[in-house]
C-alpha cells in the first residue's frame, strides 16, 4: 500500500488504558488491526501530526471547561495507560491555525501550556514511540462534562482546520482517539452526580483546594483498572455496558456521510453509548478533519463488543489518496 502522493491520512484507535495495561494476546485480533495503522502511518511518514483527544480530569477541571482547546505548547502527564512526555507543537503553525478558526467563528480556546493524559498520549505513544517524533498539534474535544459539544459543531471545526491543514501543502496525519460504547460515569461524574464534597471539589478544582490531590485522585484510578483488569481477564466479570448495536450502527455511519451525525444528540449519545460513548466526537473531529484535508474513504477495519478491555473497541482508517 504506498502513500507516495498522499496528503492526508485517518486512524481513529482506541485509548483504553486496559487495551495498553493488558498482554497484547489478551486482545490479539484487535491489536493486530491497530498494528496495520501504525504501519500505514509509518509508511505514509506525516510532516504533522494532528490528534484528537480529550481530558479525564486530569488538566481540564470544571473551574474552566472549553468546549475545544488548541495547544501551543504541551505536555503528557503520567497517568493510567497515558505516556509522559513533552509533545512537538510547532507553534508557527498552532498559532496560524488558532487565527484561522477565530477568523471562522470557532472561539477556539488556546493553551501554552496544555496538560494532556492518556485521551492524547495513549494514541501518540503507540503511533510516533517518542511523543516529540514528530510534529504534533493536540486539539481537545469536551466529551467529559456537561454540556458538551454538539455533533454538528464536531463536524464543522473538524472540516475547517482539514481546510486550513490542506493549504500547508505538507503531509499530514489525523489521530482520533476513543471510544466506542462504554460507561465512565461512576469514574468521572457529572457535577451533580459526584458521589461526595470531596470527588465534586477534585472535579471542579483539581485537588488544590481539598483534602483530595491529584496524585491520590490517579492512585485511585490506577488501583480501580488493576482491579478490573484483572476480573476481566480471567473471566470473574462479563464485559460491563457496552451497546454492541449502538456501536455498530455508528460505524456504518461513519463510513459515510458525516452529515448524517448531526442530528445525533447529546442524551441519544449518554443513554445509548454511556458517558464514554461521548469521546466518538473525536473520531469524527478527526474524520471530517481529514477528509477535508483530501483523505481518502473511510474504513472501519475492526469492532468487537467482546474484549477485556470494558469497551467497545472499534478501529477506522482512510484508504490512501493519490493527490489532491
Amino acid at each position: 500500500m504506498s502513500f507516495t502522493e498522499s496528503t492526508a491520512y485517518l486512524a481513529c484507535v482506541v485509548h483504553v488504558p486496559l487495551f495498553t495495561m493488558q498482554e497484547r494476546e489478551v486482545n490479539a485480533d484487535a491489536w493486530k488491526a491497530y498494528d496495520a495503522r501504525i504501519a500505514e502511518f509509518r509508511a505514509f511518514d506525516p510532516d504533522l501530526v494532528i490528534v484528537f483527544g480529550g481530558d479525564h480530569y486530569d488538566n481540564v477541571f470544571l473551574n474552566n471547561a472549553p468546549q475545544f482547546m488548541l495547544g501551543h505548547k504541551a505536555w503528557a502527564v503520567d497517568d493510567c495507560g497515558g505516556k509522559p512526555g513533552t509533545l512537538d507543537v510547532p507553534m508557527d503553525i498552532s498559532r496560524k491555525l488558532a487565527d484561522y478558526l477565530v477568523e471562522h467563528d470557532f472561539d477556539i480556546a488556546t493553551s501554552y501550556d496544555m496538560g494532556v493524559d492518556h485521551g492524547f498520549s495513549n494514541v501518540l505513544g503507540h503511533f510516533l514511540g517518542d511523543l516529540d517524533a514528530k510534529p504534533v498539534i493536540p486539539i481537545h474535544v469536551n466529551v467529559l462534562s456537561e454540556p458538551r459539544p454538539t455533533m454538528r459543531r464536531c463536524r464543522a471545526i473538524g472540516e475547517a482546520i482539514g481546510t486550513f491543514a490542506r493549504a500547508l501543502g505538507l503531509k499530514v496525519a489525523f489521530l482520533g482517539s476513543g471510544g466506542l460504547s462504554h460507561q465512565t460515569d461512576s469514574i468521572f461524574p457529572q457535577y451533580d452526580t459526584a458521589p461526595d464534597e470531596v470527588m465534586r471539589d477534585y472535579i471542579v478544582s483539581g485537588g488544590t483546594r481539598g483534602p483530595l490531590t491529584r496524585a491520590a485522585f490517579m492512585e485511585q484510578i490506577q488501583t480501580g483498572m488493576d482491579g478490573l483488569s484483572g476480573q476481566l481477564v480471567s473471566g470473574e466479570l462479563q464485559v460491563p455496558w457496552i451497546n454492541k448495536d449502538w456501536d455498530e450502527t455508528f460505524l456504518a455511519t461513519f463510513a459515510g456521510d458525516l452529515a448524517a451525525f448531526d442530528a445525533w444528540t447529546d442524551q441519544e449519545i449518554i443513554e445509548a453509548g454511556g458517558g464514554g460513548g461521548s469521546e466518538i466526537r473525536q473520531w469524527l473531529a478527526a474524520a471530517a478533519a481529514a477528509q477535508a484535508c483530501g483523505a481518502g474513504e473511510r474504513v472501519v477495519d475492526y469492532y468487537s463488543p467482546d474484549t477485556a478491555t470494558a469497551v467497545g473497541v472499534g478501529i477506522a482508517h482512510s484508504q490512501p489518496t493519490t493527490g489532491r
